[in-house]
This record gives structure tokens, sequence and C-alpha cells, in this order.
């Protein structure tokens, strides 16, 4: 698979876009009027002008947004990204309330920096997933797995493109659940240490891929494995 993305204003957010392989002279069975579809992951605010401008250099045409969590610096860019593409939005079932009003799902100060950023939000139509029934998009096996702890709706998206090879077959979108050398809180509302554990411990059972969380660098399982203290 190929994957781009943008670094968000917000708290750095990463916003991710991911197309299946593309065989020179054959495109992928996702390739559409010219362009490719791809999918993205997350919605940080303000993604999408650089969102745009660079799925237009690459000619790819996203078609879902996947949320890893309903938190507000991961979900205030819907709007504008609604606006510019056909999309339709995935969520952990847990996290769609989130959706409503996100300055009301965090705390006092961080809902003053939200508040304003939000004013004339309108819910978007969202599609959950609860449990880990795989999804075809864009080319790409899409498998969501639970893993509250952070939020009570985190999702891990395990995206992998059949015609891929090596690193480039799958990858593990960890969202605020897993970053290089740490884990996510589990202090905000929502939040649950003990839950955040046994997600860790499900995190230890899965393939050797690449990571790509939410905020910060990218990483892989078995370098977490070997060097994160929380696992």
């Amino acid at each position: 698979m190929e994957i781009t993305g943008v670094r968000a204003e917000l708290l750095e957010v990463n916003c991710y876009a991911v197309a299946a392989e593309s065989v020179p002279g054959h495109g992928t069975d996702s390739d559409v009027g010219g362009e490719r579809e791809c999918i993205l992951v997350d919605a940080g605010f303000d993604c999408a002008p650089d969102l745009e401008r660079t799925l237009r250099e690459f000619g790819w045409r996203p078609v879902a947004v996947l949320l890893t969590h309903g938190h507000p610096d991961h979900i205030l860019g819907l709007p504008n990204l609604l606006a510019a593409f056909d999309l339709e939005v995935y969520i952990g079932a847990p996290d769609l309330y989130r959706l409503q009003d996100p300055a009301a799902t965090v705390s006092a100060q961080l809902a003053a920096l939200v508040g304003p950023l939000a004013d004339g939000w309108q819910a978007p139509a969202a599609t959950v997933v609860d449990g880990t029934e795989s999804l075809r998009l864009a080319g790409l096996t899409i498998t969501p797995q639970p893993a509250p702890g952070h939020t009570e709706g985190s999702t891990l998206w395990r995206v992998r493109d059949p015609a891929g090879e090596g690193d480039a077959a799958e990858v593990l979108f960890t969202g605020d659940v897993l970053f290089a050398g740490s884990i996510g809180r589990t202090d905000l509302a929502g939040g649950d240490a003990a839950a955040m554990q046994r997600t860790l411990e499900h995190l230890k059972t899965l393939p050797d891929t690449p990571v790509l969380p939410g905020h910060g660098p990218a990483s892989r399982i078995s370098h977490e494995l070997r060097t994160n203290p929380f696992l």
C-alpha cells in the first residue's frame, strides 16, 4: 500500500491517507475515472486544505474516514473534509456520542480551547463499528480492533493491502492508544486504566507490523515490545 498524510494544527494530530498498491499499467481495483480511491484515518482540525492539496497531487479520491476515537483533536476536521469529499465516517460504537458535541466530552480546560473551534458544529452521520468484522474499502481490507482505555470506543485499525508485500502489506493505526515509546492517557473522561491494560495485552498478540499513531513518529510492534516501558 501507499501512505501519505498531514499533521493537523491542533495538538499536531497525524491525519493519514492510504491507497492500495498500484501495479504499473494495471492500476488497482479501486481506480475510478483516473483517480485512485483511498481511505483517510482521523480528521484533525484544519487538516482539509493540506489533505486536499496532497490528494490532488497523488490523484487520490477518499471514500471513507476511519476515526481512531472521538476526542475533539481527532474529529474537528470532519466538517471541512465532508464538504470537500463524499466520505463515509466510521467510529467505534462507544465513542459515537462524542460526535454530538465535541466540547462536552473533554475537561473544562480543553473545552475552553475546543469550544470556539466547534462553533456551529453539527454532528455528522457515522457508521459505528462494534467488533472485528472486516470492511473492504478502496481495495483494502480493514479490520477494526476495539481498544478501550484512552476512551471507551478507541479503535485500532488494521489495514491490509492484498497486493502488498512486507511492510507494505499491513499497517496498524493506533490513534492515542499506542505511541512510539508511550501510551495514551487514561485519566480523561471515558478513560479506564484497567481497560487500557487489557488492550495492551491484546496489542502484544498482533503481527509485527508498522505502527502509525495519532501523534508523533511511526514505529512498529516489535520495536515497541522491546523498548516501550508500558509493554
